[in-house]
């Protein structure tokens, strides 16, 4: 059955455990314990716990389906515990998808806004989607509430998604993504809608943040707004925008626009234009939370919509990024670090620290790393990847003369590249762990994340001509696994 290893076994007491194939099952990054996963979704806080709920099919890795929430949490995000199931498609204005949406903690209960899909194959259009709330009081056992929906948005229809909530002095904010039809152009272009709330229940539109101009692609999923060093971020992941050079080359994009919010009127200025967040293949679908460290935290889901990766095959799709800590720069540029959290799941002895010479070669434990790079910014550089599959082999590459970075996962369309010049040294970060690589430049201001699909170990070598002055590999430990045990539906 093309390698699938999923065993389930049905318990007397009507309980399932489920397995997948660990070759490719990441040691510290979340994934579903089986199954499909794709966008992070209600990212929060709550009672001392980080919780992150995401779209989940249950009854297959090969396909989205009709979405639920599944449901993990932690306390360091990175020992994820997989939680039962949040939320089922079981009412009927969810039947068609219990999609994504957000969180807010409020007297001691998690309130989750999301949106319901209703699929209706027969009509034109042959969807809508309205805006849902349930509330959970002790952070497992989710209630859908009686008075939903609660935003029916009957002018927007029928792409109206994806709501993010929250709260600023006694008001309550959501902005969600949306598609419309420009009656000068005739096309259909993407926008991020604003509505405000006094009591988390009785919404009204307030402002469009941004819309398309047409370059901007026919729909914005996922949007996010919040504030960083005085300015506002409208962070969205657009789908439709057109490959230009180096820029834009996955099927859909996830970004971000810089600007100036007034909450008098609700008008968002723009003083920047759309900037990817991320270069590489599989980013996708960003959600962010402000968290009791006052940390503005990212995650988003490591993976890319028609990518169709062999990892299916094991019983599991998607996983999702290392959190990351968000800042804006004096350039107005998003810089990402990872949580310093990261530093907890190092084992205390080095698999290798100092500088190497070209061609060195050190191998990776259970395929999990953590690869700190310093050496000349006036100097090629390449290291390579490597495993017993020469054709699943990464070649992360600098090219001074040409001041640009390279990453390259071999086969169709497997590289992706964006200009950069070191500011002093090159300082680069990467994370291994069994089927993913991130990639962080300087102080963060460019990131890479891909998939990649190795076999057996997992090898770090110098390139030939790449001599580099200091070099540090870390073991991470495994922090997640597969297996878990949850009721029937039965």
């Amino acid at each position: 059955m093309l390698g699938t290893k999923i065993f389930i076994f049905i318990l007397l007491c009507y309980r399932v455990t489920a397995e997948v194939n660990d070759r490719y099952y990441p040691r510290y990054h979340l994934a579903p314990p089986y199954g499909w996963m794709n966008d992070p979704n209600g990212f929060s806080e709550y009672k001392n716990e980080y919780h992150l709920f995401y779209q989940f099919n249950p009854n297959s890795s090969y396909e989205p389906g009709i979405a639920h929430w599944g449901h993990a949490k932690s306390k360091d995000l990175f020992s994820w515990e997989h939680l039962p199931i949040a939320m089922y498609p079981d009412q009927w204005y969810d039947k068609g998808g219990v999609f994504s949406g957000s969180a807010i903690v409020e007297d001691g209960k998690l309130y989750l806004y999301y949106t319901g899909n209703v699929n209706k194959p027969e009509e034109y259009p042959d969807h809508e989607q309205h805006q849902i709330l349930a509330i959970s009081t002790n952070g497992i056992n989710v209630t859908k509430q009686v008075i939903n929906p609660i935003i029916n948005g009957s002018e927007y229809q029928p792409d109206f998604r994806d709501p993010k909530v929250w709260k600023r002095g006694n008001m309550y904010y959501m902005v969600l993504g949306n598609s419309f039809q420009d009656s000068e152009t005739n096309s259909t272009l993407g926008r991020a809608l604003l509505y405000t709330s006094k009591d988390k229940v009785n919404w009204n539109f307030a402002s469009i943040l941004d819309e398309s101009d047409g370059s901007l692609g026919y729909m914005w999923e996922c949007p996010d707004f919040f504030e960083l060093n005085g300015r506002f971020v409208l962070l969205f992941s657009p789908q439709g925008i057109q490959p230009s050079g180096y820029k834009y080359r996955n099927l859909y994009q996830t970004g971000y626009i810089v600007g100036n919010f007034d909450y008098r009127t609700n008008i968002f200025t723009p003083i920047t234009e759309f900037v990817e967040l991320d270069y590489g293949h599989d980013f996708y679908a960003t959600q962010t939370i402000l968290d009791k460290a006052k940390r503005r935290i990212v995650i988003a889901w490591m993976d890319m919509w028609n990518q169709n990766y062999i990892e299916a095959e094991d019983g599991f799709t998607g996983q999702m990024t290392i959190p990351r800590v968000l800042s804006l720069d004096k350039y107005n540029r998003l810089i990402q670090r990872p949580v310093n959290e990261i530093e907890s799941i190092r084992r205390r002895q080095t698999r290798h620290q100092g500088s190497a010479r070209a061609g060195a070669v050190i191998r990776l434990r259970d395929k999990a790393g953590e690869i700190h790079i310093t050496t000349s910014a006036t100097k090629d550089l390449d290291i390579l990847i490597q495993s017993s599959n020469e054709s699943s082999t990464v070649i992360i590459s600098y090219n001074y003369k040409r001041g640009l970075v390279t990453l390259n996962r071999g086969g169709k369309d497997g590289v992706r590249r964006a200009k950069w010049r070191p500011s002093d040294k090159l300082h680069l970060k990467a994370y291994i762990d069994a089927s993913s690589i991130e990639l962080f430049f300087g102080n963060g201001e460019l990131t890479f994340s891909s998939r990649f699909f190795p076999t057996g170990a997992i090898k770090v070598r110098i390139g030939d001509s790449s001599d580099v002055e200091s070099l540090t590999i870390f073991d991470l430990q495994r922090t997640i696994d597969a297996r878990y045990e949850l009721e029937s539906e039965d």
